[in-house]
């Protein structure tokens, strides 16, 4: 390729040039590898990348209209610069991107090739059908609602696909509990699901930030109340984990609680409040965010 003003008309040739093309030659060139392409590669596309990295006879490269080469060199990912390279690429394409962006990345895709390829969105509020009108229904388009604990292969991840019988689908099922857990709902379910698991990480980690906020009276180092706060957690979750099988979460919340103890103190305010209640309005006002993104 020829640089625009170079001299001469000098090849361009560089070292960076040349590495890129066989870096791509290579990952190309290799048989039996299910090659993954990322149309953006934001916080979501990180986190799938790093939790599939390690996993053998996998590939992985992505697109970024938005960001530098250079940064995404940084994540250990091979990028292209263009979407029909990653296109012509990748055995699977993930949507990665924010809703507002997905009509023009379709617009793109819908004039190249998919056949034999899978297309997955995680794009809240948008659907199938929705994805349909653009690339048809011949491509296998799988649908999910992960969140960003699939970097550490904890997400709870939603899945639902317009080809279930195809072995793919069931292939990208696979490949998803590798990552957490996975389990499939109907497409009518998916706001719910988004606004509990989706968003459910954020609304937790407020709660903490409430423990953390009155933590602070101690004036302890930010790294003790952070050790703290994580063994409060992580001890709750293990009392839940051992005893939900035979007792509910209000057996055990009973358990903890004295008559006239500063737990019942606390709870009798928790239920004064309606605290419980304003946290199902929060997940609710998420629920209702995910339809309307339809519209956009």
């Amino acid at each position: 390729m020829e640089v625009k003003g170079n001299q001469g008309g000098k090849k361009s040739g560089d070292k960076k040039t040349r590495d890129k093309k066989s870096r791509r030659k290579e990952i190309k060139g290799k048989q039996g590898v299910m090659k993954h392409g990322f149309i953006g590669f934001g916080n979501l596309a990180k986190a799938i990348f790093n939790g599939l990295r390690n996993e053998k006879d996998m590939a992985f490269a992505c697109f970024d209209r938005f960001k530098k080469e250079e940064d995404i060199q940084k994540e250990g990912i091979n990028s292209y610069d263009n979407i029909e390279d990653l296109v012509l690429f990748a055995d699977t394409i993930w949507l990665t991107v924010k809703p507002q962006d997905l009509p023009d990345v379709l617009l793109d895709l819908k004039e190249f090739s998919l056949e034999g390829k899978a297309i997955i969105s995680p794009v809240a509020g948008k659907s199938i059908a929705y994805i349909e009108q653009f690339l048809g229904d011949k491509p296998l388009i799988v649908r999910i609602m992960p969140n960003l604990a699939m970097a550490y292969r904890a997400s709870v991840t939603a899945f639902h696909s317009n080809s279930p019988e195809n072995e793919q689908s069931a292939e990208i099922y696979s490949i998803l509990g590798k990552l957490g857990k996975v389990i499939s709902i109907k497409e009518n379910e998916f706001d719910l699901f988004t606004s509990i698991f989706g968003s459910g990480p954020a609304f937790i980690l407020s709660v903490i930030e409430a423990f953390k906020n009155k933590l602070q009276e101690f004036n302890l180092t930010k790294q003790v109340e952070d050790e703290l706060l994580l063994e409060l957690i992580k001890g709750t979750t293990l009392y839940f984990m051992h005893n939900r099988e035979d007792h509910t979460i209000e057996d055990l919340v009973k358990n903890i609680t004295s008559k006239g103890g500063t737990t019942r103190a606390g709870l009798d305010y928790f239920h004064a409040h309606e605290i419980g209640k304003q946290l199902e309005g929060v997940i609710e006002a998420a629920r209702v965010r995910s339809k309307s993104l339809e519209d956009i």
